[in-house]
């Protein structure tokens, strides 16, 4: 990994806005983010410094040798998607005991783009933090993957949500809760998420659950335009 990140930082030239405290950052805490490459989270990885963040990615990515090698070397570990709801939340609250930073990728695997209704997020996780009040991290991974291609990579504002008095969790209320996450992820990588009840779901969070920002130095979570000049970029 310390030969890995170097490398990758030099291939892609990542461009990287932080918003949020990363090094030597601790758990218990869930990272989502959006996912067009296997890169991602390696990506995400250059910048965010601390050894407690650990990923959870599809099992059958672990068949190869070599990529176990390199997804082990970012600390992503193997999750069965074809495991009960009940199965991977045992894997992630065990990770979330130790004190660690759980990255998922909460649309289910790699998407071309944000579609709510082709690539719907697993619920399960965002309804998971609200219960237990897990702090949630949102990240955004944007843009090609080739030579020089200059990616951008937001790591984005840290926040916790709290059910308001007298609301409670259901499926419906849950998956529109991870919708409007999911489009604040896009947003912060200058992409649009497709959903046609985005303004429902906007609502639905507004109404279920209270919002208390944790850290967000460049104030992403109320205002994502301000910083979308490349003065802004850290790197």
């Amino acid at each position: 990994m310390l030969i890995a990140v170097p490398i990758l930082h030099l291939v892609f030239l990542p461009r990287v806005i932080i918003s949020s405290k990363t090094k030597g950052r601790k758990g218990p805490m869930m990272l989502i983010c959006n996912h067009n490459s296997i890169l991602d989270p390696a990506l995400i990885y250059i910048r965010y410094r601390s050894p407690h963040l650990h990923w959870l990615a599809k099992e059958s990515l672990f068949n190869i040798p070599i990529a176990t090698y390199f997804l082990k070397s970012f600390d992503i570990f193997p999750i069965d998607r074809e495991a009960n709801d009940i199965q991977a939340a045992k894997r992630i609250i065990n990770e979330l005991i130790n004190e660690h930073i759980v990255g998922i990728f909460i649309e289910g695997g790699v998407t071309l783009g944000g579609n709510a209704v082709a690539n719907p997020p697993k619920s399960t996780t965002i309804k998971l933090a609200i219960k237990k009040g897990i702090p949630i991290q949102l990240c955004s991974v944007t843009g090609k993957k080739y030579l020089f291609s200059r990616p951008k990579v937001v790591i984005g504002p840290t926040v916790l949500l709290s059910l308001r008095e007298g609301k409670k969790l259901d499926k419906q209320s849950s998956l529109a809760i991870s919708n409007e996450l999911m489009r604040r992820v896009y947003k912060m990588g200058d992409q649009k998420y497709y959903n046609p009840e985005a303004e429902k779901c906007k609502r639905v969070m507004q109404e279920m659950v209270e919002v208390r920002v944790l850290d967000d130095e460049h104030n992403l979570w109320e205002n994502i335009e301000e910083i979308s000049n490349e003065a802004d970029i850290e790197n």
